[in-house]
């Protein structure tokens, strides 16, 4: 398969999800080979695992002096659409939160289309399983033909019943079945939440919020297990991370970003490029 990149700039603006301050994102074409970049605070770098700072409620990339945070939504819509190579300009702390999915980062990069490129993708491959525990949540990523990522939920103590939900990420099931899952808060972790500094941009517009009840209190779900796509969907953005086409099927039970960066890390160790 050959590498692919925007046939032109894309661009999405709005406020951050966590920082709350109003940013701008620009999708700009690149050469073959250039792989996935961000320039920020006057720094331009490679993206890789090795660049993430925090993963509390969000991906955070640091480099020298640029400080990127909650990246996982803007990177899966890559991921989705198979885009091996782009510079992404952010001009601000944080991707817009636009709708608390990827599909507004999906649909800006589509509108402005996709070009395939001469050079063929640079596949991503493990030889063996991965393994990773964490109590009670756990991670493998086995070799596989492709990109597959199975999510199990369990939100029982929340008053939601466990869940699972799997997919092949190609460009049509992605847009489909993932791309369009928000990302969500428990009502009874508003408190700490804004007391740790986070969620200054959030409102009813850009997450589900989740009653004591288990049901959302901001209308209707998009999908009936959205939470769990919506864990598939951040997978997917902070696999991102990792330079290249994947082939590999990520099954994960009730993990997060911390576990996906681990992971990810785990990856960039034992990866066979081909």
């Amino acid at each position: 398969m050959k590498q692919k990149t925007l046939a032109k700039q894309a661009v999405v603006e709005g406020p951050g999800l966590h920082k709350g301050k109003n940013t701008t994102v620009i999708f700009n074409p690149a050469q073959e080979g250039a792989g996935i970049a961000v320039k920020n605070s006057h720094f331009t770098y490679k993206l890789s695992p090795g660049l993430v700072l925090d993963t509390k409620r969000g991906t955070t990339i640091k480099y020298k002096g640029s400080t990127v945070h909650t990246v996982e939504h803007m990177l899966s819509a890559l991921q989705g659409l198979g885009i091996d190579n782009c510079l992404i300009e952010i001009i601000g702390n944080e991707p817009p939160a636009a709708d608390g999915s990827a599909y507004p980062y999906l649909a800006a990069v589509k509108k402005a289309g996709i070009r395939t490129q001469r050079a063929v993708k640079n596949e991503i491959t493990i030889k063996e399983p991965l393994m990773l525990e964490d109590e009670d949540r756990f991670m493998a990523v086995l070799p596989w033909k492709g990109f597959k990522i199975t999510y199990f939920s369990d939100f029982s103590k929340r008053s939601i019943g466990p869940d699972d939900f799997s997919a092949e990420i190609t460009p049509l099931v992605y847009e489909k079945e993932v791309s369009k899952a928000r990302t969500f808060g428990f009502k009874s972790e508003i408190g700490w939440l804004i007391k740790a500094g986070l969620i200054k941009g959030a409102s009813l517009k850009n997450a589900i919020l989740i009653g004591e009840d288990g049901k959302p209190v901001n209308g209707s779900l998009r999908y009936p297990d959205e939470l769990t796509r919506h864990k598939v969907l951040d997978i997917a953005g902070d696999f991102k991370l990792i330079q290249g086409s994947l082939n590999m099927h990520v099954i994960a039970v009730k993990t997060g970003h911390k576990h996906n960066i681990a992971m990810a890390k785990k990856i960039e160790k034992t990866k066979l490029v081909s």
